[in-house]
């Protein structure tokens, strides 16, 4: 665990941190929502993959500007909402990074009620669970919560550096044979 702290030294302050079972975590509150929050959305996505539509596309926008009063402190937060915040920004994240690569690699699925349904309620029971994994008396729910955050920050990556080649190479793509 003590990796895990020297890693997210370098992207979180390491303040206020949950400790399931006395084992603070690496990362803080809302970085515990970036990171494990995010997971659970970054698996969501991947596997249910609902094709964006202008519903979806508005509430991941919308998920995105929650953090502005969260982020800045305009609003009163504890911790459980801190963690939320960091988590519904995760989810509206990880949507719009992944939004790109998988349409240009046409792996979006229609977006049917019933899989936005069980898409949203996979991300709902994702809140409820990172509160309850991070409240728990269990040092092993802290470690799941940790490693959660570690596997999330190489998908981060990967999403952001898939955005940058395709704002790289998508405008060259587009352009067809010279015309001479």
């Amino acid at each position: 665990m003590t990796s895990l702290h020297a890693v997210f030294a370098y992207v979180c302050g390491q303040q206020h941190c949950w400790a399931p079972g006395g084992l603070p975590l690496p990362f803080c509150h809302r970085c515990t929502g970036l990171y494990a929050g995010g997971f659970i959305a970054a698996v969501a996505c991947g596997w249910l993959r609902p094709a964006p539509g202008p519903r979806l596309l508005w509430l991941h926008g919308l998920l995105l500007l929650q953090m502005v009063p969260f982020g800045y402190h305009w609003l009163a937060q504890d911790a459980a909402w801190s963690t939320i915040a960091g988590q519904l920004f995760a989810c509206g994240l990880v949507y719009y990074l992944a939004l790109a690569p998988l349409v240009r690699l046409g792996l979006w699925r229609p977006a049917s009620p019933a899989r936005v349904s069980v898409y949203a309620a996979t991300v709902l029971v994702g809140l409820v669970a990172v509160q309850v994994a991070a409240r728990a008396d269990d040092a092993r729910a802290g470690t799941v919560l940790a490693w959660a955050g570690a596997a999330m920050l190489p998908v981060y990556a990967v999403l952001v550096l898939a955005n940058l080649w395709l704002l790289a190479v998508a405008p060259w793509a587009r352009r067809g044979p010279a015309v001479e």
